[in-house]
């Protein structure tokens, strides 16, 4: 057998296992909104294009359209809709050999009612939110990868719960056409993958490029933030994991105070983010106020309640913040810092996006993978973000960290 048929019989393999995966699972975790037949998603495997994802399948969030199955938003407003197209994230994946199996579920409109959808290591615990079908679909095996959204902490947060890899690129490097906007200064195309390498693979295939890791010695800043308060033992417990293996990798892990221009952005992102949402869904409101949620009705209504100085304030608050990041970064590869307060909580609710709101409104990359465990079994991640449009290097160090945490001790 040549290599190019074993590869593709090892892909074949690895697909019908998560073929199956998803009749195990799926009756409990509830990851799916909507899925092509295991018929339809093997027809479409033999037919995909050879490419860097080829062998891939992908789960869907469903705000991201696509031609053949309904994109329904996590609302019964828009119950059975088409679009009859694939939003640009979705045709590049597509062109790329990657195989869609089904649309994942999504809280109603990315925002934070919680969907039905369960934590794979525990389903009394919440998967996170928005991209909660995302993250648990790739975390059960039901796929390689998926597709997010993070206007808030929407990839980061159910990445970390879900113990696997989460990657927010610097926005708008891969394009959000055909994605349900909330608030398009926000909003981000993300992805989810079990590793660094399948992650890269994905945002290679969306964005170009890949991880690059520098010659040199890398230089990590250890950074607990101004919202470090919020930080549970597991958390910081995983961040002392991450800080000793990439120092017994060696990398140099430098510890950095808080830095002062960044300080208040979280209520900054939240001002940007109510306000944009309250006019995003002008529709929605007029012709179907009965039929959204009373947390998102109360949502809207407080963005309703920011004037436009409130907002440009806001705005100016961040273009400043930006340019104090890209000063505090410089001389660093990644700053490592934590991606959530603990392990998932109780499923009543998605979680708190208290360590990703800055990132977000910042606009670079932003990645988590596991670190180990908290004191009840849960996953716990921790977060890389690093500078803006530096997508490959943030990969290469998460690349280094992933494989530093492997090691045995």
């Amino acid at each position: 057998m040549n290599a190019e048929n074993s590869g593709n019989t090892g892909n074949t393999k690895r697909l019908e296992a998560e073929l199956a995966a998803v009749t195990a699972r799926e009756p409990v975790v509830g990851g799916w909104a909507a899925r092509l037949s295991d018929d339809e998603v093997r027809a479409a495997f033999a037919a995909a294009p050879d490419g860097p994802l080829a062998g891939f399948s992908l789960g869907v969030k469903d705000v991201i359209d696509t031609a053949e199955l309904t994109t329904e938003r996590g609302s019964p407003i828009y119950r059975g809709r088409r679009a009859g197209a694939d939003a640009a994230c979705v045709a590049l994946a597509r062109a790329a050999g990657a195989v869609m199996v089904g649309k994942t579920v999504t809280t109603e409109f990315a925002v934070l009612t919680p969907a039905a959808t369960t934590n794979p290591h525990d389903p009394s615990r919440t998967p996170g939110g928005s991209s909660s079908g995302s993250a648990a679909a790739v975390a059960a095996g039901m796929v390689r990868v998926a597709l997010g959204t993070q206007t808030a902490g929407s990839v980061i947060r159910p990445a970390a719960f879900c113990g696997v890899v989460g990657f927010k690129p610097s926005r708008h490097l891969v394009p959000v056409t055909g994605v349900n906007p909330l608030a398009p200064s926000l909003d981000t195309v993300g992805m989810f993958a079990r590793t660094v390498a399948d992650a890269a693979a994905l945002f290679g295939a969306l964005a170009g490029g890949g991880a690059e890791t520098p010659a040199r010695r890398l230089r990590v800043a250890r950074y607990r933030s101004h919202q470090w308060p919020a930080a549970g033992p597991a958390t910081v417990d995983a961040l002392d994991r991450a800080t000793d293996a990439l120092r017994r990798d060696g990398v140099e892990v430098v510890e950095l105070a808080p830095v002062t221009g960044l300080r208040g952005l979280d209520a900054h992102a939240t001002t940007i983010m109510l306000w944009e949402a309250s006019r995003a869904f002008a529709w929605e409101r007029r012709h179907a106020p009965g039929l959204l949620s009373d947390g998102l009705t109360r949502l809207l209504q407080a963005g309703d309640r920011i004037d436009t100085e409130q907002y440009g304030a806001a705005r100016r608050a961040a273009e400043r913040a930006r340019v104090a990041f890209d000063e505090a970064m410089g001389g660093f590869d990644a700053w490592l810092t934590p991606a959530v307060v603990g392990e998932a909580p109780p499923i009543a609710s998605t979680g708190d996006p208290v360590f990703c709101r800055v990132w977000t409104l910042l606009g670079g990359p932003a990645l988590t993978l596991p670190a180990g465990s908290g004191p009840e079994g849960l996953p716990v991640g921790v977060q890389l973000v690093g500078a803006r449009w530096a997508d490959a290097r943030l990969l290469g160090v998460a690349a280094r960290l992933e494989a530093s945490l492997a090691r045995p001790v």
